[in-house]
């Protein structure tokens, strides 16, 4: 692997690890506020964003676009098990506009070459 290349990773690694995290912590550790959706959306925009830095294939894309829904739906599944949060389908469609908005925007700097 390049040094690049694990430099990348490390930084898709991290934006990964820290979404897991606050998603799993009780809430009187996380303090989002009236801009929670929006904390949603961005947080899966820049997973995405950070996924599509490491890994530039078509078939990467994809892959990426449904394993990043599957895993906002599973942590916000997961949430339900954790004392003081609750499971909500707003945030799912938040985490999923977040993947889907920034894997087509990777997709259109691809086809314009920026």
């Amino acid at each position: 692997m390049k040094w690049t290349n694990y430099l990348k990773f490390t930084l898709f690694f991290a934006v990964f690890c820290v979404i897991s995290l606050m998603s799993l912590l009780p809430p009187k550790h996380i303090e989002l506020g009236s801009s929670d959706k929006f904390s949603h959306f961005l947080a899966y925009f820049v997973l995405i964003l950070t996924y599509g830095y490491w890994r530039h294939k078509k078939y990467h894309a994809i892959l990426g676009i449904v394993a990043f829904i599957c895993y906002g739906v599973l942590l916000e599944l997961l949430q339900g098990l954790v004392p003081g949060r609750v499971p909500s389908f707003l945030d799912c469609i938040a985490n999923s506009l977040g993947v889907l908005i920034g894997s087509t925007i990777l997709q259109l700097r691809k086809k314009l070459s920026l």
